[in-house]
């Protein structure tokens, strides 16, 4: 039997509510691997939010091609992202290019920041076709998921919760509120997100390995390469009870990148002893088409030292700007700020203020 949805003070009589299972799709089971594809999402940071179309419709044609089933499209930073970076692209219009280039046994969706849109913002993209939504927020604030997974359920789509900055809880404190999540929401995936790429595979299997003892709610991982462990921390999470592991073709993503879609297709297939994807056609066309990307550029100190230290790369303008003014290496700051930023999101005048309080104490 299902959990009852929680309680919705901002539905109104006048909102639209369809039918439960309408367009949800169930995640496969444990040992059923299973990737998403996030390239044209989690990929979009890495050109500065500007795909341009042809790109576009080669890569999701392409992936879709070669059979991977789950795929999320919009913007780097998901639904409303066009109101804190701009793209050349809108949330209805990534609605239209997925309904026109995928298949209709392709399911597609977007991903939501619980902290910057609203549970109404999913009506329309859901009207225009969306078949699933992920809710992300960071760990130390995993209660403002509940109203958006409610409203996504009740317009029928499948729901994932997406637990980003997992590194900083520990493996008891990470599944004790993945327990409470399950038990607050009907949900039909769960992802634990090493946001500054700081996982081993040692903790990965730890944390899927307990979390799949406890949990009812098929798991997903989402990984970083900054210490380029993204494929293997990917594969430890399947491994130990993932139903579903994000990548993207040539690792393209945020900063560092995510897990390079062709090699865990070629892994999968290796460890399977089976095709599970066509290996072939994901490598051909990450390098024909992203690996000729101009990408911008990232720092590989930042990214390391990201890792070390618990920063999200969304801080390193703030961390280059501070320690400049102050005169202070990265890494003194990164220190400094590491309690902190383990504690709450931290903004570029915290960051300052921190660099500020250990200049006048040297």
């Amino acid at each position: 039997m299902r959990r009852a949805l929680s309680r919705c003070p901002w539905v109104t009589n006048k909102q639209r509510v369809m039918p439960m299972n309408q367009r949800r799709t169930p995640l496969p089971q444990p040992n059923q691997h299973t990737i998403m594809d996030c390239t044209v999402r989690d990929g979009a940071y890495s050109v500065n939010f500007q795909f341009d179309m042809k790109t576009i419709e080669t890569l999701l044609t392409e992936i879709s091609s070669a059979g991977v089933e789950w795929i999320e499209v919009g913007h780097g930073l998901g639904i409303r992202g066009n109101t804190i970076a701009e793209s050349n692209i809108t949330d209805l219009e990534w609605c239209g290019i997925a309904s026109r280039l995928l298949p209709e046994d392709r399911n597609w969706g977007m991903f939501a920041v619980a902290d910057y849109t609203y549970p109404a913002d999913l009506e329309p993209l859901a009207d225009a076709g969306m078949k699933y939504t992920r809710i992300g927020s960071d760990m130390t604030s995993y209660e403002n998921v509940y109203d958006h997974v409610a409203r996504a359920k009740e317009l029928g789509l499948t729901v994932f919760v997406n637990l980003m900055k997992s590194h900083v809880y520990d493996t008891e404190k990470a599944v004790e509120i993945a327990t409470r999540i399950e038990n607050s929401c009907d949900l039909d995936g769960l992802y634990f997100v090493d946001s500054v790429g700081q996982f081993l595979p040692e903790r990965t299997a730890q944390l899927f390995g307990e979390a799949s003892r406890q949990l009812k709610t098929p798991l997903g991982f989402h990984g970083h390469n900054n210490l380029g462990l993204a494929n293997a921390n990917s594969l430890a999470a399947m491994n130990n009870g993932a139903s579903i592991v994000d990548c993207t073709l040539a690792g393209l993503g945020r900063d560092a990148g995510n897990a390079v879609l062709e090699h865990m297709a070629g892994v999968l297939e290796v460890q399977e002893g089976k095709r599970i994807y066509n290996t072939d056609a994901l490598a051909r066309t990450s390098e024909h088409c992203v690996s000729r990307l101009e990408t911008i550029k990232s720092d590989r100190e930042l990214q390391v030292l990201g890792a070390l230290y618990g920063l999200h790369s969304k801080n390193f303008p703030a961390i280059t700007a501070a320690a400049e003014k102050y005169s202070l290496s990265p890494t003194q700051l990164m220190e400094a700020v590491k309690p902190t930023a383990y504690q709450r999101d931290l903004s570029g005048t915290d960051i300052e203020a921190i660099a500020k309080s250990l200049f006048e104490t040297e």
